[in-house]
């Protein structure tokens, strides 16, 4: 078994020079992944504490930094996962990021920057598909903490990453940023599904090209929905997932809609 410190030297050690994870202190649910996730999770509680009450030109600055960080880092990871692996290689069949989680890094400058309808739907997304792909990946990161600890460049990235999508989210809703609850109209509930929409084209055209690939999940080849793509074909997955998709991203908005409804109708 490893040490702290073993780890600590090893931490841009890629997976493929790594011993197997029964020998790595910090894989999934150990005990120091689990102190870990306490550590961010204090994080984004003190930060959401200190935060919620600032007025928007704080709350822009602090989601600019945070923006560009994570995408810093994920121009490196990928770099790193090409670079430093047994063999340099370019993986296109899933190292692009174009993950339901990805989509953070190209709506944020519109949450930040944007105005109106435009900042409506890259807010949405991040308090809706986002944050619910941040608090799976962040509780259950199990495509990564599989093969690293926690305390290495892969484990720290995943971490860093859906930590601050999670926190981007909350401090939106908490500071009111963004609501559930201004939503009037039917076509509002389809606005946060927008930046989704729009990365879904880029990832469906490397899906069905000679690349074998899974973004954005549109083939159920991907973890446990793998059993539903090898029974669907890939026109009927795509659909499906598209509707999925446009349920996930008007939820939290619903009820506050059909409210709304219901108080005209009086």
């Amino acid at each position: 078994m490893w040490s702290i410190g073993d780890l600590i030297r090893n931490f841009f050690t890629h997976k493929d020079f790594l011993p197997g994870a029964e020998q790595l202190p910090g894989t999934l649910f150990t005990p120091l992944h689990f102190a870990a996730s306490v550590f961010w999770i204090g994080l984004i509680v003190l930060a959401c504490i200190l935060l919620r009450k600032k007025g928007e030109k704080t709350l822009q600055t602090v989601f600019a930094i945070l923006w560009v960080a994570v995408v810093v880092l994920e121009i490196a990871k990928i770099t790193w996962e090409t670079c430093c692996g047994a063999e340099v290689r370019f993986e296109w069949g899933g190292i692009l990021p174009l993950y339901p989680c990805s989509i953070f890094m190209y709506a944020m400058p519109f949450a930040i920057w944007g105005k109106g309808k435009v900042r409506y739907a890259a807010c949405g997304y991040v308090c809706s598909l986002g944050l619910l792909g941040g608090l799976i990946n962040f509780i259950y990161p199990a495509n990564i903490l599989n093969n690293y600890s926690c305390i290495s460049f892969a484990g720290f990235h995943t971490l860093f990453y859906h930590g601050v999508l999670v926190l981007c989210a909350f401090l939106m809703l908490l500071s009111g940023y963004h609501s559930y609850k201004t939503v009037t109209k039917a076509s509002q509930l389809l606005l946060p599904a927008i930046p989704a929409l729009a990365v879904s084209v880029v990832a469906n055209l490397v899906n069905f090209s000679p690349v074998k690939s899974d973004y954005m999940f549109f083939k159920l080849n991907s973890f446990f929905f793998a059993p539903i793509g090898a029974a669907t074909p890939d026109w009927f997955s795509v659909i499906l997932v598209y509707g999925i998709y446009l349920l996930i991203h008007s939820l939290p908005y619903l009820p506050f809609w059909i409210a709304s409804k219901k108080k005209a109708a009086v």
